[in-house]
C-alpha cells in the first residue's frame, strides 16, 4: 500500500475527486451507492465476466444453508490432491498432503485468498450432503433482484454481472459473510489505497482480488486475466462500490495489472475521500 496522494510502489494511485475518475480511467465500469443516498457511477449497467466476485454469491449461499443448519460451518471437511489439482488459484494448491479444516475455515481462505482449492473441497463436501449449492446461489440471485446476474458455475470467468447489481448485493450481504470479508488483505483492488496500514486502515469489508495481486506478487495468472478484473468494497456506514476494468486497454493493448491496480486503488480513495468531505 501507498499513502494517499504519492505515486510509487505498488500502486501509483492518483489523489483526485470522484467526479474526475470517469475521465481518467474511462474504461472502468463502477457504480457507487453512498449511504446518505447519494450515487455515481460510470458505465454502470453494462454487464461484464463475474471475475471472481461470484464469491459473494457463493458465500451468501453457503451463509444462507446455515441459518437452517447452525451446525453446518463447524463441520470440518478434507483437502486432497485432487482439490488441489483442480484448482487454479490460491497457495494451498501447492501442499503436498491432505489438510482438514471446518467449513467455515475454508469460506474464509476462499473469500480472503480466492483458494481455488477450498471452493473445490466445499462443493463437493456439499454435494456429498445432497447440496447444489449452485442452485441455492440462482435463488439467492433471484432474491435480490439482481435482473443483470447470471451465475453459470463458481470459477472466476462463470457467469456475468454488472457495477449496479453488485453494489445491490454489497448492500444486502449477511453479517457472517460481512465477516469473512472483513479479515481480508486485498493489495490490489478497491481497498489498497485507503488511508491507514494493517488493522489501522480504514474500517471496510472486500474480496481477494487473485488475479492482479497474483500477477503483482510474481504469479501466473493462466488465462484468469481474459475475463477482465472486478473488485468490490464496503465502507461500512459510508458506501459500496463495484467496479470492472477490462482486459484491454480503449487502443486494444493488454492491461497489466499495475494499471488495474492504480485504477481501483484511485477509486477506493475517491470514494473514500467524498464521503468523508475531502474532495
Amino acid at each position: 500500500m501507498v499513502k494517499p496522494g504519492v505515486s510509487g510502489g505498488v500502486n501509483a494511485v492518483r489523489t483526485m475527486s470522484l467526479m474526475e475518475v470517469p475521465r481518467a480511467y474511462p474504461q472502468v465500469r463502477f457504480a457507487v451507492r453512498f449511504a446518505d443516498g447519494r450515487e455515481f457511477s460510470h458505465d454502470a449497467g453494462a454487464r461484464h465476466p463475474l471475475a471472481g466476485t461470484g464469491t459473494l454469491v457463493l458465500a451468501t449461499a453457503v451463509a444462507r444453508l446455515a441459518e437452517s443448519d447452525p451446525g453446518l460451518l463447524g463441520e470440518r471437511l478434507t483437502l486432497t490432491a485432487d482439490h488441489r489439482r483442480a484448482s487454479r488459484t490460491g497457495t494451498l494448491r501447492r501442499m503436498d498432503s491432505e489438510l482438514q479444516l471446518t467449513v467455515d475455515d475454508a469460506l474464509s481462505l476462499l473469500v480472503g485468498t480466492g483458494d481455488g482449492a477450498c471452493l473445490q473441497a466445499v462443493l463437493e463436501f456439499l454435494a456429498g450432503r445432497g447440496v447444489d449449492l449452485l442452485d441455492v446461489a440462482r435463488t439467492v440471485v433471484a432474491d435480490w433482484n439482481l435482473a443483470d446476474t447470471e451465475i453459470t458455475g463458481f470459477e472466476p470467468e462463470a457467469g456475468v454481472t454488472t457495477p449496479a447489481d453488485l453494489c445491490t448485493a454489497l448492500s444486502r450481504l449477511p453479517e457472517r459473510v460481512l465477516g469473512w470479508m472483513g479479515q481480508v488483505f486485498e493489495p490490489a483492488g478497491l481497498a489498497s489505497a485507503l488511508p491507514g496500514f494493517g488493522p489501522r486502515t480504514v474500517p471496510h469489508h472486500t474480496v481477494a482480488g487473485w488475479e492482479p495481486a497474483s500477477a503483482l506478487s510474481g504469479e501466473p495468472t493462466g488465462d484468469l486475466s481474459r475475463t477482465g478484473f472486478a473488485s468490490v468494497l464496503v465502507l461500512p456506514g459510508a458506501a459500496v462500490v463495484a467496479a470492472y476494468h477490462p482486459a484491454r486497454q480503449q487502443d486494444g493493448t493488454a492491461v497489466t495489472p499495475l494499471e488495474v491496480s492504480t485504477a481501483f486503488g484511485t477509486l477506493g480513495l475517491s470514494v473514500w475521500r467524498s464521503w468523508a468531505g475531502r474532495g
